[in-house]
């Protein structure tokens, strides 16, 4: 197993192994973190369901309820149930457990790419990511990292925040977050690897976003958890080069908030969309 945080230890992880027939076994990228990170069990199960879908149809909605908190220490079974297979489109679904119990159920629709009109809102003018520093960077500067948890801050990342942000002491501001992505380095290519690592990203920001509304923060006096996601992808993309991230709290009620995230490339293509509706209860 490569080192921790690493971009090879990342993309070992989200390399689940075959078990039997639709039956994988994933790994986590933070064993000994407190919970086990949503976007790696949402990239997990995607490529599980890529690995049982003709090469030519490409991952184009994801939608995931996550059910139970993760155990980091203990590895993840992946049950793919081949729901159909279409003329055009493919369905799955996926279960995955841990201790024989579902930490996630997510349905996937793969579509043999096909041509019709095109639309697409303005990328936002924002500053390139060149100049800006790196989440990484910025932490470990105000020694604020958490070495077991580093999603954004890790070595298999380069996150850079337009607006950045005190996470340790929130501020209220506009709920809405621009951060640069990619990974640290080159990827390969294989089935749905572009699509898992863009949704392992999707999940970085979604409630903290919605949190920053009112200058919370998810460890001081909030209990939080995703609850759900669905993820949409548009057009072709690579992970190992810029995407815009835009995060923006769409609602905040009922001790739940619902955000949006889109990406865009660097020529302002939006490539994927991505919504979260997250559990943000007050503890006092």
């Amino acid at each position: 197993m490569p080192d921790r945080q690493t971009l090879e230890h990342l993309l070992q992880t989200l390399n689940p192994e075959a078990t039997g027939e639709g039956t994988f076994l994933g790994q986590n990228t933070h064993p000994d973190g407190v919970r086990v990170y949503g976007g790696q069990v949402l990239a997990q199960v995607l490529r599980a369901a890529a690995e049982t879908v003709d090469d030519n149809r490409v991952v184009h909605s994801q939608h995931a309820y996550f059910l139970r908190p993760g155990d980091p220490r203990q590895p993840i079974t992946l049950e793919v149930d081949n729901g159909r297979d279409g003329f055009s489109f493919s369905s799955r679904q996926v279960v995955a457990l841990q201790r024989g119990k579902p930490i996630l159920v997510s349905s996937m629709s793969f579509q043999i790419p096909g041509n019709g009109d095109d639309y697409q809102p303005e990328m936002p003018l924002v500053p390139g990511p060149e100049g800006l520093m790196s989440e990484r960077d910025r932490e470990m500067a105000e020694g604020n990292i958490d070495p077991n948890f580093m999603i954004v801050t890790g070595l298999d990342l380069d996150v850079r925040v337009v607006e950045p942000v005190d996470w340790a002491n929130p501020k209220p501001r506009e709920p809405i977050l621009h951060a640069w992505m990619k990974t640290a380095g080159p990827v390969g290519d294989g089935a749905g690897l572009q699509e898992a690592l863009l949704a392992y990203m999707s999940d970085a920001f979604l409630i903290d976003v919605a949190l920053i509304t009112h200058g919370r923060h998810f460890s001081k006096g909030m209990r939080c958890a995703s609850l759900d996601h669905a993820l949409w992808f548009h057009a072709p993309f690579r992970a190992d080069q810029w995407l815009l991230s835009v995060t923006e709290g769409q609602r905040i009620g009922a001790a739940r908030g619902l955000s949006r995230g889109q990406f865009y490339t660097e020529d302002g293509t939006l490539v994927a969309t991505c919504m979260q509706e997250s559990l943000m209860r007050r503890l006092e």
